[in-house]
């Protein structure tokens, strides 16, 4: 999807607490169906690691004369399919978070109107806690390729494709990463038979499994930029395998059927300003889609891009069902 003005586009998730002026929806979506909405406001739906501060909500508040609420509703997957499910009484003006693995389902469900704006990017790859591989005296995985290898056995988790674009993104990745299926087959069986664990989200994975957190699994599925989020006194406890990523964008668009276009499309061009897109690497740690805007100086150290990117050109309309159902073959049999 084309980006907008100075957008970049490319390379086409420390949860925050929100004060009591912010809606916190999230939950069956008939009772979300119920929930009245007045004139004055801006319903957004997002994913449930969206993060924004009461500053910049207040500003966005004080600049269109809306008040905005948030409902929350799952990881991307979920996301999507209740936005479909509700598109045509739906249940906010504007979503933000879907990206780039869901997006064509979402295209496809018509659930937005206008354009698909680029708001962040990150990319897709796995994580490892330092200290769990120097104290088992064990050499952590170079690749995700090596998680199949019988050393690394019970010691990953990663995110289940259909509810998670980390694991939507991983799943495709795999597809980019092999010439045949037969090869692609094979790996996901050596995973499968390695024991790898696979979660329902990926707050599920890094915040419940993840050793750093009191999980068993010291490999998890997450992204370059996460290691940024576990500096202990200027020393990184965690490190990214880098190579062989998936760059996930994610996006947001006006809502199909919005009860409110106009305040919805003044909160699209909140999310492209430089106060939100500033805020983006601290409260998200994604990385800005406009250009120019300057991340945090750690980052250069701790949250660096990938070193190379798999799965940009992968038809995710054409493939999507075919991949999840054989997927589903492997770890659901």
């Amino acid at each position: 999807m084309p980006a907008q003005g100075d957008l970049n586009p490319v390379p086409t998730n420390e949860r925050h607490d929100m004060k009591k002026k912010i809606a916190l929806l999230a939950t069956a979506v008939m009772a979300l169906s119920g929930c009245a909405q007045t004139p004055d406001t801006v319903r957004l739906a997002a994913h449930d690691s969206f993060a924004i501060s009461d500053e910049l909500i207040q500003s966005f508040e004080e600049q269109s004369g809306f008040e905005l609420e948030i409902v929350r509703l799952g990881d991307t997957g979920s996301l999507t399919n209740q936005l479909s499910l509700t598109k045509n009484a739906p249940i906010a003006d504007v979503v933000f978070g879907i990206d780039n693995t869901f997006q064509s389902l979402a295209i496809e469900n018509g659930i937005a109107q206008g354009d698909w704006v680029a708001i962040d990017y990150s990319d897709v790859c796995f994580n490892y806690d330092i200290s769990y591989f120097e104290q088992a005296n064990l050499m952590p995985p170079s690749s995700w390729r090596d998680l199949i290898d019988p050393k690394y056995e019970g010691l990953t988790v990663v995110t289940n494709p259909r509810l998670s674009s980390p694991g939507l993104a991983f799943l495709a990745t795999t597809f980019a990463g092999f010439e045949t299926n037969a090869e692609v087959f094979e790996y996901w069986r050596g995973l499968r038979d390695n024991k790898v664990k696979v979660a329902g989200s990926w707050e599920d994975a890094y915040f419940v499994d993840f050793t750093r957190y009191g999980g068993e699994k010291p490999i998890v599925l997450s992204y370059a930029s996460s290691p940024a989020a576990e500096v202990v006194d200027g020393e990184a406890q965690t490190a990214a395998l880098r190579n062989e990523c998936f760059r996930q964008t994610e996006y947001a668009a006006v809502l199909t059927n919005s009860p409110n276009p106009g305040g919805a499309k003044q909160f699209v061009d909140f999310l492209t300003s430089e106060a939100f897109q500033a805020s983006v690497a601290e409260a998200m740690y994604v990385y800005p889609a406009v250009t120019g805007v300057e991340v945090p100086r750690a980052w250069a150290e701790h949250a660096q891009p990938a070193t190379s990117v798999l799965g940009e050109d992968l038809d995710f309309a054409a493939n999507r069902e075919r991949w999840l159902k054989d997927w589903s073959d492997v770890f659901d049999n």
